[in-house]
Order: structure tokens, then C-alpha cells, then sequence
């Protein structure tokens, strides 16, 4: 897995796309798809980022074992589901890394959609696995 690069950038804010996101959408969608933006940039604290992270590992997971029969990789390629990678938001990938003892490269912008790769996922989330559990005890 270590020749796949460690991040791939799906999108990156820039003004073309607001005005475009902007001309798609009018009324409650306008408000709903503001909404979903302004969580994407809300900071997760540790117990919420490792939930979040639980989650997409498992998802990765079943995502593993779809692919071994082609109705399954037909799945994860319309559902968007990776064996490899795990998608976040720009906050919540630089807390990943932040949490993995790693350094942010400095191109992840806040409202950028990324994907990481998962074995530094489950670095960040092996790590927040101690620090909750020495919370919750």
C-alpha cells in the first residue's frame, strides 16, 4: 500500500465552485447544503474523531470484503466506498494527522474533501483508542 500517495484531494474550495454550488441551489437546499458545509468545519474533540474514525475503518473493512466478487466491487464503485482510502473534510484531516504525531501538509485547506489512506487512519485511530479509553476510565 505504501506506492499509493497518502492523501488525494477530491475538491478544494475555489470561487468557480461556489458560484456554481451557489446557481444549483436556492431555498431549504441552499440552507441544508450550508449546514452539511458548516459541519465539515466544526473540529471533532477526541471521543467524536475516534467514533468517526471507528466508523469509516469498519466501513473500509466491508468495503475489503465486497471487493473479492465483482457485484461487490460494482457496489463500491456506485456507493464511492474505498478498500484503500477513507474520505474528511480539511479539519478533520489535519486532526487525524494531528493525532497520528504528524505534520499537516500546509495545501489542506479547511473545506477541501479528501481522502486518506488507511493505515494512517488507523494510526490516528489506534492512538485515539488510548487517549479515550484513559478518558473513559
Amino acid at each position: 500500500m505504501s506506492d499509493r500517495p497518502i492523501i488525494r484531494i477530491i475538491s478544494g474550495p475555489s470561487p468557480t465552485q461556489k458560484a456554481l454550488q451557489n446557481a444549483a441551489s436556492d431555498g431549504l437546499a441552499k440552507v441544508v447544503s450550508s449546514t452539511s458545509a458548516a459541519a465539515d468545519l466544526m473540529p471533532f474533540d477526541a471521543k467524536a474523531l475516534f467514533g468517526v474514525l471507528h466508523f469509516r475503518l469498519h466501513s473500509v473493512e466491508q468495503a475489503k470484503k465486497r471487493q473479492v466478487w465483482f457485484g461487490g466491487r460494482l457496489f463500491n464503485k456506485f456507493s464511492g466506498q474505498s478498500a484503500d482510502y477513507i474520505p474528511l473534510s480539511g479539519v478533520h484531516l489535519r486532526q487525524v494527522f494531528s493525532a497520528a504525531g504528524i505534520d499537516a501538509p500546509k495545501f489542506i485547506v479547511a473545506r477541501g474533501q479528501y481522502e486518506l489512506r488507511v493505515d494512517y487512519a488507523q494510526r490516528a485511530y489506534d492512538t485515539l483508542k488510548g487517549q479515550v479509553g484513559a478518558v473513559a476510565e
